[in-house]
C-alpha cells in the first residue's frame, strides 16, 4: 500500500496537469483581440505595379506628404495634451481639432500631383483610411473599433506599399 499511494498520487497529478494543459488545437483557435488586429493588418498583400519614369518623383511626393502631415498631427496632439494638462480642454474643442486634422489630410491628399498608378493607389489607401477615421469620429459607436482597424489597415497598407516601392526603386538606381 505504501508504494501504491505515491504511484496513485503521481498518476492523479499527471491527469490533473494534462487536463489543464491546452492542446495545440486549442491554442491555435484561441486568438486574443491583439492577434486578430495584427492578422487583419497583415492580410492585404503588397500590390505589384510596373516601374515608370515618374516613380522616384511620386515616392518623394508621398514621403514629403507623410513627413509634413506627421508634423502637423504631432503639433495638434501636443496642443491637445497641453490643454488637457492645463484643464482647459473641452470635448468639443478636441473633436473640432480632430475633425480639422482629418480635413487637412483630405485637402493635402487631394493636392498631391501624382503621375503613377502606384502613387494614386497609395493616395487612395491613405484617403480611405482618413475616411474611416472621419466616420468613426462622427458615429463614435460600438462599431468604432472595427472601423478603426479598417482605417488602420488601409493606412498600414499604404505605408507598406510605399516602403516596398521605395525599396524597389532604390535597387534599380
Amino acid at each position: 500500500m505504501k508504494t501504491a499511494l505515491p504511484i496513485i498520487t503521481l498518476l492523479c497529478s499527471g491527469l490533473i496537469l494534462s487536463a489543464c494543459h491546452k492542446s495545440p488545437e486549442q491554442e491555435a483557435t484561441k486568438t486574443d483581440p491583439q492577434n486578430k488586429v495584427e492578422q487583419q493588418l497583415d492580410a492585404t498583400p503588397i500590390k505589384e505595379f510596373p516601374a515608370t519614369e515618374h516613380d522616384s518623383q511620386d515616392i518623394e511626393i508621398l514621403v514629403n506628404f507623410n513627413n509634413h502631415f506627421s508634423a502637423l498631427s504631432d503639433e495638434m496632439e501636443n496642443e491637445i495634451i497641453k490643454m488637457q494638462q492645463e484643464g482647459s480642454l473641452t470635448p468639443e474643442f478636441e473633436l473640432s481639432r480632430r475633425q480639422d486634422n482629418i480635413q487637412s489630410a483630405f485637402n493635402m491628399l487631394k493636392e498631391l500631383d501624382l503621375h503613377t498608378e502606384q502613387g494614386r493607389y497609395i493616395q487612395g489607401l491613405l484617403y480611405s483610411s482618413w475616411e474611416a477615421q472621419q466616420k468613426q469620429l462622427k458615429e463614435n459607436s460600438s462599431v468604432e473599433a472595427k472601423q478603426s482597424v479598417q482605417g488602420m489597415n488601409e493606412y498600414m497598407q499604404a505605408q507598406k506599399q510605399l516602403q516596398h516601392w521605395k525599396n524597389q526603386t532604390e535597387k534599380k538606381s
